[in-house]
C-alpha cells in the first residue's frame, strides 16, 4: 500500500465512528492545544477507514466498536492482515466485556476508553500513544504487544471498568503473603498431560478482582476482605478473572498451547501452594492495590 508523508511535528488521528456527535466530540477533544499539532480526519465505518489508509498511513487510528457492517475489532484484525503491526489502534467505546476487550488487547489495541468518557481520559490514552518515539513519521508508531506489568493493567482496567487501582510489578510473592483462603488456578497443555502453569490469587486481590467486576458494594469488598468471607459470586468471578486471562497470563510466564483447567480457593497452609509461592523461578509477581481496600497480591507460575 502508498503511504503519503506528513510533515514533521503533525501527528494524523484517523477517527472511526457512526456517530457524527461522536465523530465532532473527539475531534473537538483531539484538535485542542494539549496534544500539540494534530490533524483528524472523520469517517464512519471500518470500510471507509481502509479506504482511508490507502491515501495515507495516520499515527493512530481512534475506533468505536459496535459500527455497521465492519466491526471495530474487525478494523483492527483487517489492518493487521494487510501488515500495519506498527499502526496503532485504539479504542473509544461502550463495550465493557472483558472476554472481548481482552481479545482487543491480544490484537494490540492501544488503549480502550468507554463510553460517556472526560475530555482528560481520552488525551492521556492518545497523548501516550503520540508522545511514543518516532511517531512524527506515518507508520512509525510502535505497537508491539504489551508485555508484563503493562498488559496485566490494560486486562485489570477492562475487567473493572472505572475501579481506581495501582499494579506494581516485582514484589515477590511469598507465603508470609498468603491469606486463610486463596484462590489458586491451574493450566495444562491442550492436548493433556502434566500441569504446566499456575496462578494465585491472596483474599484481598480476589474479593477486588471479583468485586470490582460485579460492581459489588464496597462495603461488602472490605467485609470480605476483613472477614476471609468472599460471596460465591466474588469468587466465580475470580475464577472467571484467571479464565478469560489465560492468554495473557501465559505469556508472562513464557508457556504456549495450554487451557485454563479450573481454580479453587485453598487454606494458607496448602502445602503445594506455599512451595510453589517461596521456592518457584519462573514466575512473575504483582501487588494490586485499590484505594480503601489495601494491597493484594498476584503470582503466575511455570510449573
Amino acid at each position: 500500500m502508498s503511504s503519503v508523508a506528513t510533515p514533521v511535528g503533525i501527528r494524523r488521528v484517523l477517527v472511526v465512528d457512526d456517530s457524527r456527535a461522536m465523530q465532532a466530540i473527539i475531534r473537538r477533544v483531539l484538535e485542542s492545544q494539549a496534544l500539540g499539532r494534530t490533524e483528524v480526519e472523520t469517517v464512519a465505518s471500518g470500510e471507509a477507514a481502509l479506504d482511508a489508509l490507502e491515501r495515507g498511513l495516520p499515527n493512530l487510528i481512534v475506533s468505536d466498536w459496535h459500527m455497521p457492517g465492519m466491526s471495530g475489532i474487525e478494523l483492527l484484525q483487517t489492518v493487521r492482515q494487510l501488515g500495519h503491526s506498527d499502526l496503532a489502534v485504539g479504542f473509544v467505546t461502550t463495550e465493557t466485556t472483558p472476554s472481548l476487550l481482552q481479545q482487543a488487547l491480544t490484537n494490540g489495541a492501544a488503549f480502550i476508553v468507554h463510553k460517556p468518557f472526560h475530555d482528560h481520559e481520552l488525551l492521556a490514552a492518545v497523548g501516550n500513544v503520540l508522545s511514543r518515539p518516532a511517531v512524527a513519521e506515518p507508520g512509525a508508531v510502535s505497537t508491539e504487544p504489551v508485555q508484563g506489568v503493562r498488559a496485566l493493567r490494560r486486562f485489570i482496567q477492562a475487567w473493572m471498568p472505572g475501579v481506581p487501582f495501582r499494579v506494581v510489578e516485582g514484589e515477590k510473592f511469598d507465603s508470609t503473603h498468603l491469606t486463610s483462603q486463596n484462590l489458586l488456578a491451574v493450566y495444562a497443555p491442550e492436548e493433556g498431560g502434566n500441569l504446566c502453569a499456575l496462578a494465585a490469587a491472596n483474599l484481598p486481590a480476589l474479593c477486588m478482582l471479583g468485586g470490582g467486576a460485579i460492581q459489588a458494594d464496597p462495603k461488602d469488598i472490605r467485609r470480605a476482605i476483613q472477614d476471609g468471607t468472599p460471596s460465591q459470586d466474588v469468587v466465580d468471578s475470580g475464577i472467571a478473572f484467571f479464565r478469560d486471562m489465560t492468554p495473557l497470563l501465559l505469556s508472562q510466564i513464557g508457556v504456549s498451547d495450554a487451557r485454563f483447567k479450573g481454580a479453587n480457593l485453598v487454606a494458607r497452609d496448602f502445602a503445594k501452594l506455599r512451595a510453589a509461592v517461596d521456592d518457584s523461578v519462573a514466575r512473575a509477581d504483582y501487588r494490586l492495590s485499590v484505594p480503601g481496600y489495601g494491597d493484594g497480591r498476584l503470582i503466575f507460575i511455570r510449573a
